[in-house]
């Protein structure tokens, strides 16, 4: 998450309560400045919409990577 839907810096609490709301019992990660979130969009052609949406299998290793909202393969996969 790189921020809330106030537009600040994910806190700890925002991100336990966005994995709440999704009954995730994996780690939701942090990447406040997007350092990471641009890092991907260059590998992708320079450009990414919000969401952007990063999914890390059990090994911790990216199952997909997509521009825009993945709640499908959340529901899917986890």
């Amino acid at each position: 998450m790189i921020e809330t839907e106030a537009y600040t810096a994910p806190k700890q609490r925002d991100l336990e309560r966005w994995a709440d709301d999704y009954g995730l019992t994996i780690p939701v990660l942090a990447d406040p400045n997007g350092t990471q979130l641009w890092s991907y969009a260059a590998d992708m052609g320079g450009s990414v919409g919000l969401p952007f949406t990063v999914i890390l299998d059990k090994g911790v290793v990216i199952d997909s990577i997509a521009s825009g909202s993945q709640e499908s393969a959340l529901v899917r996969r986890f």
